[in-house]
C-alpha cells in the first residue's frame, strides 16, 4: 500500500519491471529514488543459492546506474543520488514494448499478454509437491524471447534482444521451483508477480534473513 496515495501499487506507472514493482509493494525497496547500494544489495538477497552474491551486487549496481540515462550529469545523479525506480519507463533500459508487454503504459498488468505465456509453458512436476503445473523453464523462455522479439520487427533496437536476457532468465534464478524437468516459473507465480505485485514466500523469506 502506497502511504502517500492509500492506493495500492500507486506510483509504480514509471516502473516496467515486475521484479522491482514487487519489492517496492512489499518495502524491501522505496518507490521512488534508492541509493545503487541498497538496490544492488536487496537484489542480491533475493537470489537462491547457489548463486554468488559479488557478481550480482556487480551486475546491479551496474546496470542501476545507467537505467535513469546514460548522459554524464544523469550518471553522477545516479551515482551520487540513486536511482530513481519510478522514473525507469522511457529511459536507456525500457524495451518499449519489445518485450513480454505484460504491463501497459500505466503499470496496469494485461490479462491478454499473461495468457500469452501459456502459448510457451510446459508442464513441470514440482519437486516439493509433485504437483504438475504450466510453467517456463530456460528452453521455454528463449523461445517466447525469440518470439517476443520477432513480433517487434520494426521498432526493435538490436540491444533489446540482450536487455531481455537480463529480465526472465534473471527471474528464473530468482524465483524458479526446483521439479524433475528442470528449474522452472511458475505461471500462477508470474501472474501473481505481475497484477498483484507479490513474490512467492520463499522469495520474500530469503529477504528477510538478511
Amino acid at each position: 500500500m502506497n502511504s502517500a496515495t492509500g492506493q495500492p501499487g500507486a506510483g509504480l506507472a514509471g516502473n516496467p519491471c515486475p521484479f522491482l514493482r514487487a519489492l517496492a509493494e512489499d518495502g524491501s525497496v522505496p518507490r521512488d529514488r534508492v541509493s545503487l547500494r541498497q538496490v544492488s544489495s536487496v537484489v542480491a538477497d533475493a537470489f537462491a543459492p547457489p548463486v554468488s552474491r559479488t557478481p550480482v551486487l556487480l551486475q546491479v549496481f551496474g546496470i542501476g546506474l545507467i537505467a535513469n540515462g546514460l548522459a554524464p550529469r544523469s550518471l553522477w545523479r545516479t551515482l551520487r543520488g540513486g536511482v530513481r525506480l519510478d522514473a525507469l519507463r522511457g529511459g536507456p533500459l525500457d524495451k518499449k514494448g519489445v518485450g513480454s508487454r505484460v504491463l501497459d503504459e500505466q503499470g496496469r498488468g494485461d490479462e491478454h499478454q499473461l495468457d500469452r505465456f501459456d502459448e510457451f509453458a510446459a508442464y513441470f512436476h514440482d519437486a516439493r509437491t509433485g504437483v504438475a503445473e504450466r510453467g517456463l523453464g530456460i528452453a521455454q523462455l528463449r523461445t517466447m524471447m525469440d518470439a517476443n522479439f520477432a513480433r517487434a520487427a520494426g521498432r526493435r533496437r538490436r540491444i533489446d534482444r540482450r536487455l531481455m536476457e537480463s529480465e526472465w532468465p534473471v527471474l528464473l534464478a530468482v524465483m524458479g521451483k526446483p521439479s524433475t524437468e528442470g528449474t522452472y516459473l511458475s505461471l500462477t507465480e508470474i501472474r501473481t508477480l505481475v497484477t498483484d505485485r507479490r513474490l512467492p514466500g520463499r522469495v520474500t523469506e530469503r529477504l528477510k534473513s538478511h
